[in-house]
């Protein structure tokens, strides 16, 4: 049984979940509308979930049970009454529920989770009108796509072996398919707000979140809507280019890090040379007028079951070559089988050199020289293709950009090889 200071600590954070709640209840109440529950009511709500989860704790789980029980009573007449009345949603009647669940646990002493709890289901309330505009937005084969990648991911998962497999003994089926949904869910998220975002946000957003979901095409798209613009706009695509640029850096940083912390902060600095120089270019594009146009970059959906087979295949691929390089090339073909896989995206060669490393194949100082040299091939890529279908007057502002991007990558590589 807790003592009276940790019960009045309990009584404290049960009133705020209540108040908390409520008063986003009261706040969201149209006029006219019946009021089920507000400010008072919810915390005495969370004020019974608290007292019958102390007599729970007690020993008497009974009054526990009917006491949420009652609440159910409770809200489920409240929503029969408020259908009858033409007013519908049951949002409140939930969140009720929610409250008085919230109680009882911090009376169990889960009150950390009791309180995130609380503070989730508030900021889910408070983002009404962005989530419906959300769902809005995603088309029903987009919603089946991500099912799809769900199932087969839920499915399939637990069947592969979770070992080395194969000559080499690199290719671990669960890992590989782990990291195929760990990338997918990165480029879902970028994916999710440029749709989510209106076109009226600029240029410079879509490039932001366009580089989440995928740099490269997000730098094709750019391109290619600057040819059905004015000069006037020539910075502005390219700053929303290098932006794209720029935010795969960060990127590949979290990649590294999600596979091997160590890596990952082995790569801290050099990877910091070419994002500030990134960051610095996107700032004078800006200065420049840059971030006042348009555009919305359309990329492909990265939950589709065949890119996401397609990325897992590539990924695979490039472990198996960079270890078979690296037996039998040593540390020049690793960065070999680097610069060639960089050329069609970044994201395998990070993630197969830091698996490399966390299984003591690789020398933090290679891995970290393998990522590097993906990303200058990359960006040396990225550039060619802005330039190539880019108007002309977007030509000379990318050309700059992406050169000093590009040189300082090369120039963070000879400073990780030599130290």
């Amino acid at each position: 049984m807790p003592d009276y200071p940790h019960i009045a600590a309990q009584v404290a954070m049960v009133v705020l979940i209540g108040l908390l709640t409520g008063l986003e209840r009261e706040h969201e109440r149209k006029e006219g509308d019946p009021l089920f529950a507000g400010i008072r009511t919810f915390p005495l709500i969370a004020l019974v979930g608290y007292v019958a989860g102390l007599l729970g704790r007690m020993g008497y789980g009974a009054v526990l049970a009917v006491a949420l029980g009652g609440v159910f009573l409770i809200v489920t007449a409240e929503y029969v009454l408020k259908s009858l009345a033409q007013h519908q949603g049951a949002t409140t009647e939930f969140v009720a529920i929610l409250t008085f669940l919230a109680g009882a646990l911090v009376a169990l002493d889960y009150m950390i989770p009791a309180a995130t709890i609380a503070v989730v289901a508030t900021l889910a309330l408070m983002a009404k009108q962005p989530l419906h505009l959300l769902a809005q937005k995603i088309q029903p084969e987009e919603i089946y796509a991500i099912l799809k990648f769900a199932i087969i991911t839920v499915i399939v998962l637990p069947l592969l072996p979770n070992r080395e497999v194969g000559p080499l003994h690199v290719f671990n089926p669960r890992f590989v398919w782990w990291m195929v949904v760990f990338v997918s869910a990165i480029s879902m998220v970028g994916y999710v707000l440029m749709r989510f975002l209106p076109a009226q946000k600029g240029i410079a957003l879509t490039g932001l979140f366009g580089g989440l979901a995928s740099s490269t095409a997000a730098t094709v798209d750019l391109a290619q809507e600057s040819r059905l613009s004015d000069d006037s706009l020539a910075n502005c695509f390219a700053l929303g280019i290098v932006l794209a640029s720029t935010v795969m850096y960060f990127r590949v940083f979290f990649e590294a890090y999600v596979v091997d912390p160590g890596l990952g902060r082995a790569l801290i600095l050099p990877i910091a040379v070419p994002t500030v120089v990134g960051l610095g270019t996107v700032v004078l594009l800006w200065f420049r007028d840059g971030g006042k146009g348009t555009s919305k970059a359309q990329v492909e959906n990265p939950m589709e079951m065949g890119k996401a087979l397609k990325f897992g295949l590539f990924f695979a691929v490039i472990l198996a070559a960079s270890k078979l390089a690296y037996q039998h090339f040593g540390t020049a073909g690793i960065y070999l089988a680097s610069v060639a896989a960089g050329l069609s995206q970044v994201d395998a060669t990070t993630v197969s050199a830091a698996r490399l490393a966390h299984d003591n194949v690789l020398a933090y100082s290679t891995a970290d020289g393998a990522i590097l040299l993906a990303s200058a091939s990359n960006t040396l890529v990225k550039g060619i293709l802005a330039m190539v279908m880019g108007r002309p007057s977007l030509r000379k502002a990318v050309a700059w950009a992406f050169g000093a991007m590009l040189v300082s990558t090369l120039a963070a590589f000879v400073w990780v090889v030599r130290r």
